[in-house]
């Protein structure tokens, strides 16, 4: 068995593709993933290794296929000469995940604090409503992005089953950025159900919230996010309605609605 860090290029990548005649059907979506990973600079050397054995590729496939996709380079840890009955015990570890990287950062309520800063990014992003995947180095990059998101998580209060954590705290860090009263009231009231006025935009969310906690057909985290910050808006501006509701489909669909 040989082993040596080695520089892998689109090239070397092709070749070694080619002797990928036993292994799994490949991701392309996860390895045009690692190939972002590579055009971004995030690609880390990490002790990962790419194993062949003579002829056949036994893992690193996805890494490799990312290298041609993304045509640039990395270095890898390189094996040669493994058994050609270890494939079997490749990758079948538990997967790390964003709220994993975070807590070996050093931070608190780690799953909460992953799932506030994608939802976070996606709305600045104007992605709320498309399927983004972030990887775990980007979701560490989005605390640079947003530093202070952490005093927003709203860890002592539970959505209690009508609001996902992750869009609480969401809708709190981003309306308190407007105005922190309001932004406590909204919990008070919408979560908490405390001073509620009839017909209010306040009540309007709160009533659907309910409706939808015991409906067998969940309205999606994207939908109640976007509930919320109509409501938020209506309650700013001091208007009133008879009904709340975001038109995601059809001939005429609103747009993502913004923070006012």
């Amino acid at each position: 068995m040989k082993c040596e860090l080695v520089t892998i290029t689109p090239q070397i990548a092709e070749k070694l593709l080619k002797k990928n005649n036993h292994n799994r059907t490949l991701n392309l979506r996860h390895a045009e993933a690692l190939a972002e990973e590579i055009r971004e600079g995030r690609w880390k050397v990490n002790g990962d290794t790419i194993c062949i054995n003579g002829e056949t590729l036994i893992d690193g496939q996805h890494r490799l296929q990312a290298v041609v996709l993304s045509g640039m380079p990395i270095q890898s840890l390189f094996v040669d000469g493994l058994p050609s009955d270890v494939f079997n015990t490749k990758d079948i570890g538990k997967k790390r995940s964003a709220a994993d990287t975070l807590s070996v950062l050093g931070k608190k309520n780690t799953k909460r604090l992953a799932s506030a800063l994608v939802l976070v990014d996606k709305y600045f992003t104007g992605r709320s409503t498309k399927n983004v995947r972030y990887s775990n180095t980007e979701v560490e990059g989005l605390l640079n992005k947003y530093p202070d998101i952490e005093g927003y998580l709203l860890v002592n209060t539970k959505g209690r089953g009508l609001i996902a954590p992750a869009v609480l705290d969401t809708c709190y860090y981003l309306f308190s950025k407007k105005d922190q009263e309001l932004a406590d009231e909204f919990v008070e009231k919408v979560i908490k159900g405390t001073g509620l006025e009839e017909k209010s935009p306040f009540y309007l969310l709160r009533e659907r919230l309910v409706a939808n906690s015991l409906s067998k057909a969940k309205l999606s985290r994207e939908y109640i996010l976007a509930l919320c910050i109509k409501a938020w808006n209506y309650r700013r501006s001091g208007s009133r309605l008879r009904a709340l509701r975001w038109r995601d489909k059809g001939n005429t669909p609103e747009a993502f609605p913004v923070v006012q």
